[in-house]
């Protein structure tokens, strides 16, 4: 019997009251069509989703991490359990087409959040209770069995051999639950190293549960870190609430930036390390199967020194101390790591974006004290601004003059004359050239020639379009380099 298809309205009404929340956007992170519950969830308004993309909603805080966009990035079905707001979600994430050719590429992104919160599992029965908690585990095992299965090991990857026993000294750490400190600057990734960790050992079937200590406020912290029983201190949770370590029981519990731990909690996670007990606020000491590792920027020993870290909690946590150089000491990696970091940042922006050779070799011999962050974050930006697909090294010369070497700065600043001059219909003592009696320093020097082969191309070609052309170099450059010099001239 044909019932024939439901209207868009009967549609709407059905998936509007699902518990379920349903979020779908396209390929680029743009909201779609979300329904009530999601926006319960969000606790946001319709108007600010539509108005904005994940990427934008991630750093607001509205997504903790984005489902979305790990769909987006690695092109395949993810499921997590996600902590949002004091309840526990199933986040479940896909592609799927949303319209045109259903054999043809998928065209949007399906995240379906169902809650996890005791109060919604008390409602079900035994049996649907443990068969959704069973569910959740399988699809969390096989993500991460999928993970290590298709990713070659990180060391053979890495062209430094302080990286690679780095790394290969994490994997082995891996095999056992002895505590792991990490230690490294800013940016390095000591998330994803803890990651991978996590991955190759053998609680990866279990949560990786990461808690910033740095970023929640210190009269919070214990109560986050160890959950408090009802009633505990003014202004707790009637119900109480679980701890991280709860969360973690049997997996990993990442504490990053421990070094910006309190002296009054140190005693607490010292216990958690010696006696796998803790106490949650209010209530009594309870048992703890969960590993630690800690991470930090900071000079833990110096810190010790000075009387802001305990002695013995830093003993219990530098069991397996591993030291992450930073990326200028690892140079050798960069070609590689900017090539990988800029193919992903191709699939989010769906368009292929490279690198000219001079600008990676600029790349390589910057010191970056931003480390792997601050390199994503600049690759990010000129991918932005690039209009051709294709980073050269004018486009770091214009923005980040820092990054481009001497030799390179050189070659940047005379490109325009050297192709003007052998472009030159005229005569060959038409060429611009460097006067030996010139007294100014040779980069003012070298800018007037710029000028001056700038100017003459404008009015050989009538067109910035062609100009460029004729000097070799790309419109959107030229275009910035005189709206440079009429803002200098205007000065």
């Amino acid at each position: 019997m044909n019932h024939g298809p439901l209207m868009p309205r009967q549609l709407l009404a059905i998936l509007n009251a699902l518990e379920d929340g349903i979020f779908i956007t396209d390929l680029k992170g743009r909201p779609l069509w979300v329904n009530q519950a999601s926006l319960s969830q969000l606790d946001a308004s319709a108007e600010h989703l539509y108005q904005s993309d994940v990427y934008r909603l991630e750093e607001e805080g509205v997504f903790s991490p984005s489902v979305t966009r790990f769909v987006i990035e690695e092109r395949r079905p993810v499921s997590v359990v996600h902590r949002y707001r004091g309840k526990d979600y199933l986040v479940n994430g896909s592609l799927f087409h949303l319209g045109g050719d259903p054999s043809g590429e998928p065209d949007a992104v399906l995240v379906q959040a169902r809650n996890l919160d005791r109060d919604v599992l008390a409602s079900r029965s035994p049996d649907t209770t443990q068969a959704l908690l069973d569910h959740v585990m399988h699809q969390l095992k096989r993500i991460r069995q999928e993970q290590v299965a298709t990713e070659a090991s990180p060391a053979s990857s890495s062209r430094s051999p302080r990286y690679r026993r780095c790394l290969e000294r994490l994997e082995r750490a891996a095999a056992s639950d002895t505590t792991v400190l990490l230690s490294g600057e800013t940016g390095v990734g000591k998330s994803w190293l803890v990651n991978r960790l996590h991955q190759f050992s053998p609680r990866s079937d279990k949560p990786l549960i990461h808690v910033n200590c740095a970023a929640i406020p210190e009269a919070l912290l214990e109560a986050e870190l160890f959950g408090h029983e009802s009633g505990a201190f003014t202004g707790a949770h009637r119900d109480g609430r679980v701890g991280y370590v709860a969360l973690a029981e049997g997996g990993t519990l990442f504490l990053d930036e421990i070094g910006e731990l309190p002296l009054t909690l140190q005693p607490k996670l010292l216990q958690l390390l010696q006696e796998r007990q803790y106490h949650p606020l209010g209530g009594k000491p309870r048992k703890a199967e969960v590993r630690i590792v800690a991470a930090t920027n900071a000079d833990l020993a110096a810190r010790v020194r000075d009387g802001s870290f305990r002695a013995d909690l830093y003993y219990r946590l530098n069991i397996v101390p591993i030291e992450i150089p930073p990326l200028r000491e690892r140079a050798e990696d960069i070609p590689g790591l900017a090539n990988q970091l800029l193919a992903r940042i191709s699939r989010r922006h769906k368009r292929r974006i490279t690198l000219e050779r001079d600008a990676l070799r600029a790349l390589t011999h910057h010191s970056w004290p931003g480390n792997v962050r601050e390199l994503e974050n600049l690759l990010e930006r000129l991918s932005v601004f690039c209009e051709d697909d294709t980073i050269g090294i004018d486009d770091l010369a214009l923005d980040h003059p820092e990054l481009v070497p001497a030799s390179l700065a050189d070659r940047v600043s005379l490109n325009g004359s050297r192709k003007s001059s052998l472009q030159d219909d005229g005569p060959s003592d038409g060429a611009l050239s460097l006067p030996l009696d010139d007294s100014r320093p040779l980069p003012e020097r070298l800018a007037e020639i710029e000028r001056q082969a700038i100017d003459d191309a404008l009015s050989r070609a009538g067109s910035t379009r062609k100009a460029a052309q004729g000097l070799g170099v790309s419109q959107s450059w030229l275009m910035r380099r005189l709206k440079r010099d009429r803002s200098s001239s205007s000065d």
